[in-house]
């Protein structure tokens, strides 16, 4: 199973825990358990087309993502970071 981390603003979408344990054997199918558990979450990591909103940036295990990563294939020790954007002015 892998970890995803969460923090900020977007910990009251999830009951306020840090951490949540998924399965899935890619980023994609581990982001769907995890809007599964918890469906307001889904508005708010994913657009109307299923794609992650800018705002969002993922690591794995420490590294930030980029391009199409969604079907990259994970490990049980693996940990995802959910980092959200701040703005305001």
């Amino acid at each position: 199973m892998s970890t995803i981390r969460i923090s900020g603003a977007m910990l009251r979408f999830v009951d306020y825990q840090r951490a949540v344990t998924v399965r899935g054997d890619s980023i994609r199918a581990a982001l769907d358990e995890l809007v599964a558990a918890y469906p307001a979450l889904a508005d708010v990591l994913f657009d109307r087309r299923n794609n992650l909103r800018t705002q969002h940036r993922l690591a794995l295990n420490g590294e930030v993502l980029s391009g199409l990563f969604l079907d990259y294939p994970l490990d049980s020790r693996d940990e995802i970071d959910i980092i959200t954007a701040i703005s305001g002015g």
